[in-house]
């Protein structure tokens, strides 16, 4: 493909799916970037319908590019067939790069199937002369961005997260290798990333996302009771069971608290049954799902933020929550764990405690600390001062639009 000389950045992004709503910060980031005036097309397989976006994250509609589920279709194999006969060098070494990243047996197909996605926007891509293909997340994602480079010429690059690095990984190394920068999102796991690829070290970056700051700290809302608050995906990383297992502690020791646990998951019958065994049912409750974009007033009733991370038996870790920030730029002090790159967030003793994960009796003791300090107040103010100086998104946008600018095809 020849793409015009000197011509201004264009990129096409590919997302599994566009307003996703556990992926909020991927929503943020482009919506920004899309403000900065960055000329995009976002490629996804499906596309959320939500009610709480913002007349800017709407914007994004216009710039959906569906990509289809099942690639084998008669148009997409008929697509396949002129590729294979007009350009059957660089189609044959694109199945080539398919067979040198060494999947897992049980993701061999899924990269069948994200080629085949890839030979599918070939053209679209060309007629539109994007000069930059960039990922969010190294699975499907990551893996047909990386072949549709293979088959247009044009770099890809990618923003890679947490489970995409150290559970669902197949074929990482090889993705890792053929782009042309990877944003590792923290420094941990930008130095992982690093040792995987040693002579393309260089490659591998960190650029927060981030959040919408406040640039006046919000100011508490009224409530009763000193409250906890817990949110995501009620699964095994997210550490809920040791959370309950430390408010039974403090509750044993007499002291008056409530804790709230916001999102839904597999876990929440099990997590209901363990708070019901150990009579915590007025101290302990799950508002439920709570959309992102609303949950301002819920940080702002609470009192601290607890999300005791772990790494999940299939390996499955958090990087940086997101809600931590969203929490911080409230004001709200966080209870977190030392693992991954939550100590790039949360600083122990200046807006929060960090404790070792799998810990219980840790746990207790620093909500116990947090029932009882009296440095709340300057807490608070760290939060709010970290969020805005190192998570916000409309700078940190302005550093990823300039990551992007260094490496299209100029």
């Amino acid at each position: 493909m020849t793409v015009e000389k000197n011509a201004p950045l264009k990129v096409l992004f590919i997302v599994n799916r566009l307003y996703e709503w556990s992926q909020n910060f991927i929503t943020r980031e482009l919506t920004e970037l899309n403000e900065l005036g960055v000329d995009m097309a976002i490629a996804a397989r499906d596309m959320a319908e939500r009610e709480d976006l913002s007349e800017r994250e709407a914007k994004l509609r216009s710039k959906y590019m569906p990509i289809r589920e099942n690639p084998f279709a008669p148009s997409y194999l008929w697509r396949h067939l002129l590729l294979a006969v007009t350009r059957p060098a660089v189609y044959f070494k694109t199945w080539a790069t398919l067979f040198s990243l060494k999947h897992k047996p049980s993701k061999f197909f899924r990269g069948v199937i994200c080629l085949f996605r890839a030979a599918g926007l070939v053209k679209f891509v060309e007629q539109n002369q994007f000069n930059l293909i960039h990922a969010h997340f190294l699975t499907a994602a990551g893996e047909t961005a990386l072949y549709l480079s293979k088959l247009t010429g044009i770099p890809f690059g990618a923003t890679a997260y947490a489970m995409d690095i150290y559970v669902d990984n197949s074929g990482l190394v090889g993705k890792l290798r053929n782009a042309t920068y990877v944003n590792g999102t923290t420094k941990f796991n930008e130095n992982f990333m690093a040792k995987l690829v040693p002579e393309r070290a260089e490659r591998m970056v960190t650029r927060y996302y981030g959040i919408p700051t406040s640039e006046k700290m919000p100011s508490p809302l009224p409530h009763d009771q000193f409250t906890f608050i817990a949110v995501g995906r009620l699964v095994e990383k997210k550490g809920f069971k040791y959370l309950v297992e430390a408010c039974a502690e403090l509750k044993s020791r007499g002291f008056d608290f409530a804790c709230k646990i916001i999102g839904k998951g597999p876990l929440e019958a099990e997590l209901k049954n363990q708070i019901a065994a150990l009579g915590l049912e007025n101290e302990v409750t799950f508002p439920g799902y709570i959309a992102p974009n609303e949950m301002s007033n819920m940080y702002r009733s609470g009192d601290i933020l607890v999300a005791p991370c772990v790494v999940a038996a299939n390996g499955d870790v958090d990087g940086l929550p997101n809600v931590c920030l969203e929490a911080m730029d409230c004001g709200l002090p966080i209870i977190s764990t030392t693992i991954s790159g939550i100590p790039e967030g949360v600083e122990d003793g200046v807006n929060g405690w960090l404790i070792p994960p799998n810990d219980t009796a840790a746990l207790a003791e620093a909500m116990r600390k947090a029932l009882t300090t009296n440095n709340t107040i300057a807490m608070r103010e760290a939060s709010h001062r970290i969020a805005s100086e190192k998570f916000n998104v409309r700078k940190n946008a302005v550093l990823i639009k300039n990551l992007l600018e260094q490496h299209y095809q100029k």
